[in-house]
């Protein structure tokens, strides 16, 4: 059985360029930083013995050799701006360590938006740390009132149809990041009630 072809608006690169470049404009992320987190979540996460992608590993590179370290920083630098730019589409290897090096509110709303591409959700268990299960919780807050103030505007006259397109990417975008914060908090729910 196959499935409905799904059809996305903007390519996974697209949403991708997106999460990072509006992360850089609105921290104090440089695109230098941003390009070492690439690196160091890279190296985390990926197995490179052979040195097939010229990921530089920064941790392990000998910085009393200023001169190679920053040729080598800046060469890394410039391959990450033609990323952002949309010079050179970002390899699907990368994705996993680039999604990770975007600081926590951008990673969040990258994986929401490129797991509802698949018609899945994001979801992430809630940790045994304190503060994880109120994140979760000022999520499933923070999304339900997004929703109510887009619905009021949606259904305003009663209908939801072709006339509220402009609102219809936020409405997806909410509807399924309060799924996941749900889902998250139903399982912790279970999780809490299963011990005792």
């Amino acid at each position: 059985m196959s499935s409905p072809r799904q059809t996305h608006t903007q390519t996974r690169d697209a949403v991708l360029r997106a999460h990072a470049n509006d992360m850089i404009a609105r921290t104090n992320l440089s695109a230098r930083g941003f390009a070492t987190a690439i690196s160091q979540s890279f190296h985390a996460s990926i197995c490179d013995a052979d040195g097939e992608h010229s990921v530089p590993n920064f941790e392990s590179m000998n910085t009393a050799d200023a001169d190679t370290f920053m040729k080598v920083s800046d060469t890394w630098l410039k391959r990450v701006q033609r990323w952002l730019s949309n010079d050179v589409d970002i390899p699907s290897w990368l994705e996993e360590p680039w999604v990770t090096a975007l600081l926590p509110e951008w990673r969040e709303r990258c994986l929401i938006e490129l797991s509802a591409r698949y018609g899945l959700l994001a979801v992430r268990p809630v940790s045994a740390h304190s503060g994880d299960a109120m994140q979760v919780f000022a999520g499933i807050s923070t999304n339900f009132g997004h929703l109510a103030g887009i619905g009021g505007e949606v259904f305003a006259d009663g209908v939801f149809d072709h006339l509220d397109a402009s609102n219809a990417g936020a409405m997806e975008s909410h509807c399924r990041a309060l799924a996941a914060y749900c889902v998250a908090m139903a399982d912790k729910a279970a999780q809490i009630k299963a011990v005792h």
